[in-house]
């Protein structure tokens, strides 16, 4: 680092630790732990209903407020994925696959404390590199054309398909109907409707958050309704020393965290890919290298740390694009894209030269928003895990008028309240099944990431199917997915060898 940027950054830090703007990044990130908590309610809801009351401030001071409120919705979204099986954001879908098992078991507290500081630690870290490397980094981001998101995409619904679960073909099947699902609405290059039957509702899109809500939460009252508590473990201990053991246990998962964060920043830098893609291939590749794979969605710590570590870094990664590209790397950042342009601030490759300190408050702001976060969160904690032993003639209602609030602000539609009571339906019916969840949503997530990419690749290339293997990077891509629809099979028969020959010795 030269000492013009590490002078730069030295302004930047007195710009940012002023007591104006440390009040308004606490005031943010509680807003958005606690915003983001509500399920239904998105980050990007969250940033964009904070911004109009932002345009009085000073550039600075608006920045950092957004960016704080935009690491607390982050967060936020782990609680209810924690306590309720409900993800209060989508980039905390795959948070559910762990946490509630580990509710369900007693360790509601380890679990709150293993999300809350894999969080803190991936959106810390990650802010920390992102300020070093923004310019090369953006650079990197810009190789990402239609052409190798599209095979990124494919890629990430097949390494989720096939690590999700014993049964390739159900992953495989999951996947392939989440992704009609999505392409239901309006074709992006004609605008022609189609598969909508006549449903105002699914003129412009399959409405994500009904879906979400239904497939996850609803599905799971038809299993609470017969419970006499989320948690039927009466001995579950709120006390901050078993909040403490899961950040102890992050402490001792250094891999694990280091590979989620890097995963996470990777994957944030490419415009359009975001949180949801970033968790569920995070999440993947913690199964697909662990010992024991088998034990991932049954309550596997290191799956809440993947999930979580690398949604937060890509709170970081996705600046990248947003302030060196000018193109936002998920939905959250497209509002900041907003506010930036509303206060004068033009995002680009010109950026580090003509707003270079503008760019490394909003950079330092993430991190001292961590800090912030990891204090109130572990504060509020102890408290959030009696949830678990409420009884559940109390949740269940609770949650039923949690879900319809949050499926119907939206858009303000009852479609969107029926959607979510057929997704739950169907989510049953799949979990009864012994089909996942996860391929079927990351289909619905990627569906329209993968399509456009696609349509806009075609256009390019007058048709040309060879075009999608015309640069290194989407061929070292297509070679990952083939690798991950086999690993799995040879892993399972190379295991089956080693266990035969080892009863053979014995």
């Amino acid at each position: 680092m030269t000492p013009l940027q590490l002078d730069l950054i030295s302004q930047a830090f007195g710009v940012l630790l002023t007591p104006e703007n440390l009040v308004f990044i606490a005031v943010g990130v509680t807003f958005g732990m606690l915003a983001g908590s509500i399920p239904g309610f998105t980050g990007t809801n969250t940033v964009a209903i904070a911004l109009p009351f932002t345009l009085p401030m000073t550039a600075e001071i608006a920045l950092v407020t957004l960016s704080a409120i935009y690491v607390g919705a982050n967060y936020g979204g782990a609680i209810p994925a924690v306590l309720i099986n409900t993800p209060g954001t989508a980039g905390a879908t795959a948070t559910v696959l762990d946490a509630y098992p580990m509710s369900q078991q007693g360790d509601a507290s380890k679990a709150l404390g293993i999300s809350i500081f894999a969080s803190v630690v991936g959106g810390f870290v990650s802010a920390i590199i992102i300020l070093f490397l923004l310019q090369p980094i953006g650079e990197i981001a810009f190789l990402f054309t239609n052409r190798e998101i599209f095979v990124l995409g494919i890629f990430g619904l097949t390494a989720v398909a096939v690590a999700i679960g014993d049964n390739i073909r159900k992953g495989l099947v999951g996947g392939f109907i989440g992704l009609l699902i999505a392409v239901m609405p309006v074709d992006p290059t004609t605008g022609q409707r189609r598969l909508d039957f006549g449903f105002f509702g699914l003129y412009d899109e399959v409405p994500f958050v009904p879906v979400v809500v239904g497939l996850f939460a609803i599905s799971e009252l038809f299993y609470l309704i017969n419970k006499a508590a989320i948690s039927e473990d009466n001995s579950i201990n709120t006390s901050y020393r078993d909040i403490f053991e899961g950040v102890r246990y992050v402490i001792s998962r250094p891999v694990a965290l280091i590979r989620a964060m890097g995963i996470g920043l990777i994957i944030g830098s490419m415009p359009g890919a975001g949180t949801s893609v970033a968790n569920f291939v995070s999440w993947g590749a913690a199964k697909s290298m662990s010992d024991k794979p088998e034990s991932f969605g049954e309550g596997n710590p290191d799956g809440v740390i993947a999930s979580e570590s690398s949604n937060s870094a890509v709170t970081a990664g996705s600046l990248v694009p947003t302030l060196a590209l000018g193109i936002p790397g998920s939905g959250t950042t497209a509002v900041m894209l907003a506010a930036l342009l509303l206060h004068g601030l033009r995002p680009g490759p010109q950026l580090m030269q003509n707003f270079a300190l503008e760019a490394n408050v909003i950079i330092l702001s993430l991190l001292v928003a961590n800090v912030f976060l990891l204090i109130s969160a572990l504060a509020i904690s102890k408290y959030l895990v009696r949830v678990v032993t409420m009884p559940a003639n109390l949740i269940v209602p609770a949650i039923l008028a949690l879900t319809v609030i949050g499926a119907f602000a939206m858009r303000s539609s009852m479609f969107d309240v029926w959607m979510m009571f057929i997704f739950g339906i169907i989510g049953f019916v799949m979990r009864e099944n012994d089909y996942s969840l996860i391929p079927l949503i990351l289909g619905i997530i990627l569906g329209p990431i993968i399509e456009g990419s696609f349509l806009r690749s075609m256009l390019v290339s007058s048709n040309d199917p060879f075009y999608f293997f015309g640069s290194t990077i989407a061929i070292v891509l297509w070679v990952l997915t083939v690798l991950a629809l086999f690993i799995q099979p040879l892993s399972n028969l190379i295991r089956g060898v080693i266990a035969n020959r080892t009863d053979f010795m014995n």
